[in-house]
């Protein structure tokens, strides 16, 4: 296989992973509205014996996650599924996929990471009436808008300098929504974006930064293709929203 033919086979493996993103952010707003529809539906209450059992498996679970030399279980049964739609499900089937889970109490931020993907939400999350236009500071040299779309959710725009070559930001609003990122095989890292903590995710020759505004109210996204680290963190710093 030739260079090129290896580039545009990753291409369209990050053309992929990018879909299957907005799909999931927006299964994750369905999970979460039947979530609240279950929690505020007298038929779907669980009997308080079947409470305390499935308590009691939880209370198990855990202590064998904290004896445990790695510390941590990943939700390989659930899934992202586990996260969203879980308590109904898990107690009524008594399987508990636990996974590890950050919460920055500062910022309401919850971040759950399993062992293909990392989700974030925001619990009391402040609510947005429009989607701010997002305009870019700077840019490699090269790169022009070739693409952009946006709804009463989110928001995308795609930059391309070549097939192989293009960085696509995002701006979602996080009421409501999960926002699922993949982080299977990834490096990771944390660095600071318009004063808040953004995780660096580095996977092959796909780079992405995420991080939840400073006022709680979206989420962004900075994902470059054959660009570098140094370019992907300049462009998110020179964003505008």
């Amino acid at each position: 296989m030739t260079r090129r033919e290896q580039l545009q086979e990753q291409y369209e493996d990050a053309l992929f992973a990018l879909m299957m993103d907005d799909v999931a952010t927006a299964e994750g707003k369905k999970y979460l509205e039947e979530n609240e529809r279950l929690k505020n539906d007298p038929d779907a209450a669980v009997p308080e014996e079947i409470s305390r059992e499935c308590l009691r498996t939880i209370r198990r679970q855990f202590a064998k996650r904290k004896a445990s030399a790695a510390g941590r279980v990943t939700a390989k049964v659930f899934g992202r599924v586990a996260m969203v739609a879980g308590v109904a499900a898990m107690l009524f089937t008594a399987v508990f996929a636990t996974s590890e889970t950050v919460r920055v109490n500062t910022m309401n931020l919850v971040v759950k990471v399993y062992e293909e993907c990392t989700d974030f939400y925001v619990e009391n999350g402040q609510s947005a009436d429009t989607i701010p236009e997002v305009t870019t500071g700077w840019l490699p040299e090269g790169y022009i808008l070739e693409d952009h779309s946006k709804d009463d959710v989110f928001a995308w725009y795609l930059y391309q300098k070549s097939d192989n070559e293009s960085i696509k930001i995002k701006y979602t609003l996080s009421e409501g929504l999960v926002l699922s990122v993949d982080t299977e095989d990834a490096a990771v890292e944390h660095i600071e974006i318009h004063g808040a903590q953004a995780m660096l995710i580095t996977k092959g020759d796909v780079q992405q930064l995420v991080w939840l505004t400073t006022d709680k109210s979206a989420f962004i996204q900075v994902l470059g293709i054959e660009v570098s680290r140094d370019e992907l963190i300049h462009v998110a710093q020179e964003l505008r929203y």
